[in-house]
């Protein structure tokens, strides 16, 4: 049996990741750091082709025990990183604790699992892919977000590099690049905000389509990415956010579908 290994897999993405994996004939090792989380899905999973890791990404030793739980599985044939948090920082006054969790999760994290799925890769010799959830954030600024830009713009430079080192192996890396996505997290963020309802739009308004993306089209993105249908897709990313980082400038007071009507 081929197995997925995916990181942040008790909610949003990764859980979507883990669902669609499982779904399209994989075996899957769900990691996270909240065992609720985990919980959840191996009731949802309902199947003997998945196993559970409880650790924090930060710590290279989780990955680990990740890389062993695929191993009594099946052979490692993908490593989805999607686990990462989102915090702002103001770079005149940084509080280092919180940068340091930034860089130790989403940066450190990408790097230990590609580090343990290189290597498991290499010794099966049957080749795979690598997968990092990135953002439009890797390649757009926004203010207050330094560390967390910073963290994925690593995360697409990890994967030209593996692709270029282990291609010959047969080892593919993508990163998948998100915009705006309704995960807890996100939902959380919006229901706190001064205005819930003015953030909601404006965050639908940013992007061409007009809506905020759902989890399970990220996974799509990702399922393809691993797919033999994608077997000639190594070293770049593919930008999933409904067109909002191909606007230059967004007109949020232009009317809507019905404009184009006849």
């Amino acid at each position: 049996m081929k197995v997925a290994v995916v990181t942040g897999a008790g909610s949003g993405i990764g859980e979507a990741v883990a669902h669609r994996m499982l779904a399209d004939g994989w075996g899957v090792v769900a990691v996270d750091c909240a065992q609720s989380g985990l919980d959840q899905f191996s009731g949802d999973a309902r199947t003997t082709s998945s196993r559970t890791v409880l650790g924090d990404v930060a710590n290279r030793d989780t990955h680990r025990r990740a890389r062993a739980e695929a191993a009594s599985l099946g052979v490692l044939g993908a490593w989805v990183s999607v686990a990462g948090i989102t915090r702002t920082h103001d770079l005149h006054d940084l509080d280092e604790s919180s940068a340091r969790q930034v860089i130790d999760v989403n940066q450190l994290g990408a790097l230990w699992g590609a580090a343990e799925a290189v290597e498991a890769l290499r010794e099966s010799g049957a080749g795979g892919v690598i997968v990092q959830i990135s953002s439009v954030h890797a390649y757009h600024a926004a203010v207050g977000y330094p560390v967390y830009e910073m963290t994925k713009a690593a995360a697409d430079a990890l994967t030209r590099s593996v692709a270029v080192t282990y291609g010959p192996l047969g080892i593919r890396a993508v990163s998948i690049a998100p915009g705006a996505v309704r995960t807890p997290a996100l939902t959380a963020a919006l229901d706190t905000a001064p205005d819930p309802a003015r953030a909601t739009a404006q965050l639908e308004g940013a992007s061409p389509l007009g809506r905020i993306g759902q989890p399970s089209e990220i996974a799509s993105a990702v399922a393809f990415a691993v797919s033999e249908e994608a077997c000639f897709l190594s070293g770049t990313s593919i930008v999933v956010d409904g067109g909002w980082s191909a606007v230059l400038l967004q007109d949020h007071d232009a009317p809507g579908p019905d404009r184009w009507a006849q």
